[in-house]
C-alpha cells in the first residue's frame, strides 16, 4: 500500500483530506513531504469569485481565529511546522496552506475537525496500524487510499469506518451515491435513493398472529 489518507472536513467544500498517513518506508525514501510543500507552496490564494483561485478564504474571522489556534496547539503539542502557519495577506479570511510533520494519531491536531488548509502527515509501517488509526477517531465522513494492491485496497475499504472510501482517485462520487459519515460525521444519508427514502417516507412495522 503506497499511502492511506484519513479525512477532514475543510472551509466550503463538504470534505477534504487533512490527514495524510503514508508507509514508513515511502515517506523518506520519496521525499513525499517535500513534495507536497513544493505543490502547496504554490497554490494561488484568492477570492471564490476567481476562476484562477486553487485556495479560497474562511467563512468568517472566528474560523480563522480557530483556524490560528489549532496551529498554535500543534506547536505545543510537539509537531514540526514545515509549512506556513499563519494568516495570508491583511485583508480577508485566508489561511496559508499548512503542513505539520513529527505528528502522533493521539494529537488534537490529528484528530480533530480543523476546518481549515491544515494538514499533517503520519508515517505509518503496518496496515492495520494505519486502519487503527483511521478509525480511532470520533468522525468517519471519508476517506481515501491510494494503492497499486487492489484487492489490498477493497479489504482495507471493507475495514475503515467511513462513510465513503476512495480508492486512488480524490473525486469520484456519482450522481444516486449514497453520502454520508459515520459516528460523528452526519446523520442519515444524501444524494441518493436510501436518503430521499428516509427523509420523504415513514417505516411502519405490522406483525401478524396467524394462529387466531
Amino acid at each position: 500500500m503506497d499511502t492511506f489518507t484519513l479525512d477532514n472536513p475543510v472551509f466550503q467544500t463538504y470534505v477534504i483530506a487533512a490527514a495524510l498517513a503514508i508507509l514508513k518506508m515511502l515517506f523518506h525514501a520519496f521525499f513525499v513531504v517535500q513534495r507536497m510543500m513544493a505543490v502547496f507552496k504554490d497554490l494561488r490564494i484568492g477570492s471564490g469569485f476567481d476562476p484562477r483561485s486553487e485556495l479560497g478564504p474562511l467563512i468568517s474571522q472566528t474560523q480563522l481565529d480557530r483556524v490560528s489556534g489549532y496551529v498554535a496547539l500543534g506547536r505545543r503539542e510537539g509537531a514540526t511546522l514545515v509549512l506556513g502557519g499563519a494568516r495570508h495577506g491583511s485583508k480577508g479570511y485566508f489561511h496559508q496552506p499548512t503542513i505539520f510533520t513529527g505528528v502522533h494519531n493521539n494529537m488534537r491536531i490529528a484528530r480533530e475537525e480543523i476546518f481549515g488548509p491544515v494538514m499533517v502527515a503520519i508515517p505509518w509501517e503496518d496496515e492495520r496500524e494505519a486502519i487503527r488509526m483511521a478509525n480511532d477517531s470520533h468522525y468517519g465522513l471519508a476517506a481515501y487510499v491510494w494503492t497499486r494492491d487492489i484487492s489490498k485496497a477493497i479489504n482495507t475499504a471493507h475495514a475503515i469506518e467511513s462513510g465513503w472510501v476512495q480508492i486512488n482517485q480524490g473525486l469520484g462520487q456519482f450522481p444516486g451515491q449514497s453520502y454520508g459519515g459515520y459516528k460523528q460525521s452526519g446523520i442519515g444519508r444524501e444524494y441518493s435513493l436510501e436518503g430521499m427514502l428516509d427523509s420523504y417516507t415513514q417505516r411502519k412495522s405490522v406483525t401478524i398472529n396467524l394462529q387466531w
